[in-house]
Formats: structure tokens, sequence, C-alpha cells
């Protein structure tokens, strides 16, 4: 029978969007699900019965992966990689790389990858696992929170493909996995600035959660095939970052009212990277507008909801970034 214990993601990033590589690595994950859906062509036909259908074919196909996973310091720049920009090695001369993920406002170069995803312990052509190429980064959300019993500082991952899923009956590749350091919430920095970011923790912030949208849209033409022909980001990246904060003062209500950008940074550091002084770390910057506040009580305390919305920084270039500082020199 299939196994979860057996359940496995390999991956290969592609030179070239579409063309199927090699499986260079596993992808971890604690949940993760494929989704194939082929439409039914089913039409109701007049046949002076009660009865309405009478035959049925196989119409356009979609694939999607829904991964969600702990946040690893050294596998971050591969999901960077899919999400926000093509980045090929982090720079640093040492064996600490800093890989800085700030979107390309004016081309789209996110990596697409080819993706095998199935049970290990069943595999074969009667319980086939599924590989696909041309899998993308479509939507991805960090979350942090720190109160007994949560899950810390995961991510969850909607990739996308255009292309048709093709039933494999044995994996390739040998899928060897990253293994560095989990980053925790127990060591994470916000700091919420008007000005310069990074300058003024603001302890708090209970949780936060950001997603980020690439938007990709499916193009399907007459190409003789139940897939699309491609995917296209038609329409500018979006992002939403929600913070719950605990209600002490004014600050972050009064930014409702006038609408003043604010700066927000998040940093989770972790342990120092070996033969370096220097630490792990993962860091969000987003550059927003306060668009929504709500408040509630939970254990008698009162706190805000607050939901930001992206504003373009001149500075930045952009509206967001994510930082990493890991161990990892390339990525395939």
């Amino acid at each position: 029978m299939p196994l979860k214990t057996f359940k496995t993601m390999r991956a290969g990033l592609e030179a070239t969007r579409g063309t199927g590589v090699a499986m260079a690595r596993g992808i971890e994950f604690t949940t993760g699900q494929h989704d194939q859906v082929i439409d039914t062509i089913y039409p109701e036909e007049l046949r002076n019965s009660y009865e309405a259908h009478y035959t049925a074919t196989a119409g356009a196909e979609t694939n999607t992966f829904d991964i969600e996973a702990p946040v690893d310091f050294d596998i971050m720049p591969w999901w960077g990689n899919l999400h926000m920009k093509a980045i090929a090695s982090g720079t640093g001369a040492g064996a600490d790389k800093t890989w800085t993920f700030l979107p390309t406002l004016t081309s789209d170069d996110q990596k697409s990858a080819t993706v095998q995803f199935g049970y290990t312990d069943t595999i074969s052509a009667t319980q086939p696992a599924v590989s696909l190429a041309y899998v993308i980064g479509d939507a991805l959300t960090l979350s942090w929170e720190k109160a007994p019993g949560s899950a810390g500082v995961m991510l969850k991952s909607h990739l996308v493909s255009p292309k048709a899923a093709t039933q494999l009956s044995a994996f390739s590749g040998t899928g060897t996995y990253t293994t560095s350091e989990l980053a925790k919430a127990q060591t994470t920095v916000v700091t919420i600035d008007p000005t310069t970011i990074g300058t003024t923790a603001d302890n708090d912030v209970i949780s936060a959660e950001w997603t980020y949208t690439s938007g990709y849209q499916y193009l399907y033409t007459l190409n003789n095939t139940t897939a699309a022909q491609d995917v296209f980001r038609p329409n500018p990246l979006d992002w939403t970052l929600k913070l719950v904060r605990y209600y002490r003062n004014d600050n972050e209500w009064d930014r409702y009212v006038d609408k003043v950008k604010r700066k927000i940074r998040i940093k989770t550091s972790g342990s120092v990277i070996p033969t370096t002084a220097v630490p792990y770390s993962v860091q969000l910057d987003c550059y927003g507008v306060l668009s929504e506040r709500t408040t509630s009580e939970s254990d008698g305390l009162g706190f805000e909801e607050l939901t930001y919305k992206p504003l373009y920084d001149t500075t930045l270039v952009g509206s967001t970034q994510f930082v990493v500082v890991c161990a990892t020199a390339t990525i395939t």
C-alpha cells in the first residue's frame, strides 16, 4: 500500500522552461499534494428520453502542486528561484553565501523545474508516480508564529505547470536532500519604520504571514494536446503581509488612518555557519500601506489584525525582497 512515510518529491531546475532535466535534489516537505484536473466533455443530448448523456470524452488538463514545509536555511534559495527570481549562485568569498531575491520588474525570470512526485514504496506501472516539466511558482507563503504548539517558521508553495502529466513507473536520480538548520520563530525580530527599514524593533507582533503571488495564467491553444501551450505573467506581482499585533499603542492605527508608507523587516537568525563568523538568516523586507485593520480579543488580551499591501520604493527599486544567508553556494 502507498505509505505516507515514503511519499517523495524530487526535482531539478530547468535550463530552458519545459525542457525536462535529471533529478538533482530531494525536496523535503511536511504535506504535499499533486492535483491533476482533466475536464470532462459531457454533453446533454435530447433523444426523446429521460436519459440525457450518451457520450463523454476528455478535455483540457491542468496540473498543480501544493507543498508545505518548515523553513530550512539551505533549501530556501531553491524556493526563491522558483517563486521570485532566477539566481544560480550566492555571493560572498567565504562559506557564507548571500542570496537576494528582489523581483525583476521588467521581465519574467523565475526558474522552472522538472518534478517527480509519488510513493517510493509502491511505485510501479500499476501504481505510478507523476513526472512534470515546466513546474513554476505561482504563490509562496511564509509564516512566523512563536506560541507553544505552533509550527514555527513555515512555507507553503503553490506550483503550476502548463504541461501534461506523465505516469512514472520508476523514479530517476538520487534525490539527495539538503540539510542545514531549521529557522525558529524564537530568533525572529520584526522592525516597523517610516523611513529607514530595520531600525525600530516592534516587540508586540504575535505572528506574521506573507503571501507573494506571480499571477500566472494558462494559455490554452489548439495545439493538438490536452495541455496548455504555456503559462504567462500578464499581471503585476502582488503580495499581502498580515501581522497580528498586541494592541499596546496606536502606532499602526495612526498609519491606517493616514496611509503613510510602512517599511517592515522580519528577520530570523540561526547559528553561525561553519568556518565563518556569519549566522544563517532569512530576511523579508516589505514596503507597503496598511490597507485593513480589525481588532479582536483572545485570553482577555486585545489584538489588532493588520494587512499591508505593496507600495513601490525608489531605494529598494521594488516593494519586497527576500534575502537568505546560508551555506548553499549554488543551486540545481
